[in-house]
């Protein structure tokens, strides 16, 4: 404990609360009420108390833990269903973090596309363009007059799901909440295409034709259903997908293949 709270400079009771919530014993082992053995988000087990007592001895899974935590980290969460209020405020903040991070990357990459854009499309904004009826901001609004294709973009930065029923309900909301309201925005761009490509800053007769078009930080399991709708990428290969002059197809655009 000592040598802990010297190298990590934090107060004494801060790591032993810490050590508390870690340690797996038969008092939190069977977790807080009925549940089934599938939801996993809701369960006490060693993947999320690593530091087990057997006796008077403290087992650690170090690696396992390691491992286990950096990948709810990078998510922007931790994996335990109940938290203290300051440390979901931190995660919070460390989401809001990623968000940003997700906008920098969109930014950067239509930018290195070299292709005429607007940020935050705001539905106010758009009406006073010529854009009326917008259902929620457009994240990204992109005009590429060489094809003719005006990007609809929606970016996203969904939490993940590890138990079948929380997957589920995540697609579910992923596909009711955003891709639906990013098939009725490209809609909204449709009936508007001039005064859209216009607001991108591209003026002139043309025929357009809208493409919606969903990025997230990682890999969307609503990607991966038998009628996607949409096509969906990583924020690394959007400047590769703009340039592509054939359009995506619905789904997933893995980043090993050129998109088709």
């Amino acid at each position: 404990m000592a040598e802990t709270v010297t190298w990590s400079a934090l107060p004494a009771d801060h790591i032993r609360a810490a050590v508390d919530r870690l340690r797996l014993h038969p008092g939190n082992a069977a977790g807080t009420g009925p549940h089934a053995y599938t939801e996993v988000e809701r369960r006490s087990r060693p993947l999320t108390h690593p530091l087990i007592d057997a006796g008077e001895t403290l087992l650690v899974l170090p690696w396992l833990a390691r491992e286990a935590y950096a990948a709810y980290l990078d998510d922007g969460r931790l994996p335990h269903p109940d938290l203290p209020v300051p440390v979901a405020q931190a995660l919070l903040r460390h989401r809001q973090q990623l968000d940003q991070h997700l906008e920098r990357e969109i930014s950067e990459a239509v930018r290195t596309a070299g292709l005429p854009h607007r940020f935050r499309l705001l539905e106010k904004t758009a009406a006073g363009l010529g854009i009326p009826g917008l259902v929620g901001e457009i994240d990204l609004l992109v005009a590429d007059p060489a094809t003719g294709r005006l990007w609809v973009i929606e970016a996203k930065n969904p939490t993940g799901a590890v138990a079948p029923h929380a997957l589920l309900q995540h697609i579910q909301k992923f596909t009711t909440r955003y891709r639906d309201k990013l098939l009725a925005k490209a809609a909204t761009v449709a009936a508007h295409p001039g005064q859209a490509a216009a607001a991108c800053g591209v003026t002139g007769e043309q025929d357009w034709r809208v493409l919606p078009l969903m990025v997230t930080r990682t890999m969307e399991p609503a990607s991966f259903l038998a009628d996607p709708h949409v096509p969906y990428i990583t924020a690394e290969r959007l400047t590769a997908v703009l340039a592509d002059p054939a359009d995506p197809e619905p789904g997933w655009i893995p980043a090993t293949e050129p998109a088709r």
